[in-house]
């Protein structure tokens, strides 16, 4: 991921990405990254978090994915 497009995505989400955007980064359907999330998969579940008991309800977080994109380690 470029510099400006780095910076375009923090300026937009400085602390969650909408899923739909990070769907479309990553390149799956946002119910798709939902579920992936949800279901602790990696490495999808280290970019965001299910919030919510009952249901669910993701965020993605921007730095994290991010880090993803230009294939920093997510794990520390």
């Amino acid at each position: 991921m470029d510099n400006k497009a780095t910076n375009k995505l923090r300026r937009e989400y400085p602390n969650f990405t909408p899923l739909k955007v990070a769907s479309e980064l990553l390149g799956v359907s946002p119910r798709q990254l939902s579920k992936l999330v949800a279901e602790g998969r990696k490495p999808f579940c280290l970019l965001g978090a299910n919030i919510g008991t009952r249901q669910w309800y993701i965020r993605i977080y921007t730095e994290r994915l991010i880090a993803y994109l230009n294939g920093n380690s997510l794990e520390d």
